[in-house]
Parts: structure tokens; sequence; C-alpha cells
């Protein structure tokens, strides 16, 4: 699904705030021994990976706006909560079925819906199939894969010092913006991991600047290995049988 903010996590994510830093060499804990900033990051993704499952809440801000995701993902199902001024919207994939609810801004805003139809189906859960439009790009945005491939600081990486985040010791993976360089978009970002037990995210820190326009995406990370707790919703509407949309394809 397209989130509203050109936020490094939102494709999460997100979809999707400011950076921590380190100019140059930083103590590291005995955890990661001696261990480069590349080894340290592959060996957190790993460990999220076979976590399996984790909770998220990421907060994006551009110009004065906001948007926040909250979300819940493992290896095949998933859910988010997208909400952007008068944009509200929610995806869950649930054992391979996608669904969609939101109000009238998000289903004109991520699914494309006139205004007229979007107030018709504003609030009921609409059913997207495997043969429809938006289906891959549902499923791709809930899923871990998915959050995990946007929390990677590319380019030269440094390590931080130790710090504190989220009630909990990490310490920092820093680098260019997940992606990599994008024309006329400069920034950084830095990826928090535990430095005791599975080094999994903490926390997720980047800012960036696109043409003056500066944006700060903040992501917290929790719950790992838990349960989602996910119940596929008891009566939906088909998408294929909604009024043909004016977008049929969100961006993801």
């Amino acid at each position: 699904m397209k989130r509203i903010l050109p936020a490094g996590l939102a494709s999460l994510a997100l979809l999707a705030a400011a950076c921590g830093s380190s100019g140059g060499a930083a103590p590291t804990p005995a955890t990661f021994g001696h261990k480069t900033p590349k080894e340290v990051l592959t060996g957190s993704l790993a460990a999220a990976k076979k976590s399996g499952s984790v909770h998220f809440k990421l907060l994006g801000t551009s110009g004065g706006k906001t948007e926040t995701i909250v979300g819940d993902a493992s290896a095949t199902d998933g859910r988010e909560i997208i909400t952007a001024g008068a944009v509200n919207i929610q995806a869950e994939v649930i054992g391979g079925k996608a669904f969609v609810k939101g109000n009238t801004g998000g289903l004109e805003d991520q699914m494309g819906l006139s205004a007229t139809n979007a107030s018709t189906y504003a609030g009921k859960w609409i059913s997207i199939a495997t043969t429809d439009a938006p289906y891959s790009s549902i499923t791709r945005a809930v899923t871990l894969a998915s959050t995990l491939s946007e929390l990677q600081p590319t380019g030269h990486l440094t390590l931080t010092a130790t710090t504190t985040k989220a009630s909990q010791s990490v310490i920092g993976v820093k680098g260019g913006l997940p992606g990599g360089v994008t024309k006329g978009v400069t920034g950084s970002a830095t990826l928090y991991v535990a430095t005791s037990g599975p080094s999994v995210p903490i926390v997720f820190d980047a800012e960036q600047d696109s043409s003056g326009t500066k944006e700060s995406d903040v992501g917290t990370f929790s719950k790992w290995g838990q349960p989602l707790n996910l119940a596929a919703p008891t009566s939906a509407v088909p998408f294929a049988s909604l009024p043909v949309p004016t977008t049929t394809t969100p961006a993801g």
C-alpha cells in the first residue's frame, strides 16, 4: 500500500525522526566483540528474521504533516494502521487473505476510490483477492521481510556508542538512508539494536532533506517473537464488486 509520507521507513514504515550519530570508532559492548558495523547490522537482521514476528510503531514528520503507522508483522501475516491527517486506513493479511478498512479519506487516498464510493464503503472491511490489483502491494507492505528491508542503513557504516533507547541498552549502526542515494535527497539513518539477548532492532532513527523539505522518521520495535493474534473479518465486501476505482493499483 502507498504510505502518505515519502518516509525512509515507509516503504513500514510506516510507513514511514532525528538520527543518532557517531563521528568515528566508538566503544562497543562485549556482546559484539570486534564485529564490524556491517556484521552487527547483518546479525541484527538475522536475529529479527529468526524471531519471526514483531510489533512496531512508526512516526514520520514532513512539512508540518505527521504520519503514524502502527503494525504487527510476521513472515506471512501482518497488520498496519496508517493515520495521516484526514486519512485513516487499516490493512491485514491473514492466511494468504488480504483485507482493507478505512475512512473516506483513506479509501480515496490509498485505494483510489471516488469520494462518493469512498463514503459508501467507509468503515467496511473490503476483501482483496490474490487476483486483485492491490493484493501484491498490500501483502508486501505488511509482512516482516518488507519491514526489515526498510531498516537497513546503507553506504559507509559506523557504530555509535552504547546508549539507551526504549528503556533498553542498545548500540547503533549508522549510515545512509535505506534504499541508497537518491538524486536531490540527503540524510542519514541509524538502526539501534539490543546489546543483550537476541540483538534485534529496537529503534530506527532517520532524517532526510529533499530539495529543502526536511523529514524525520522514528520507529520503535517490540514484542519480538510473540504471536500476532490476528483474526480475519467475519464479513467483507469483495474488492472486485466495488465500482472501478480511479486508481486501481495503490503505489507500494
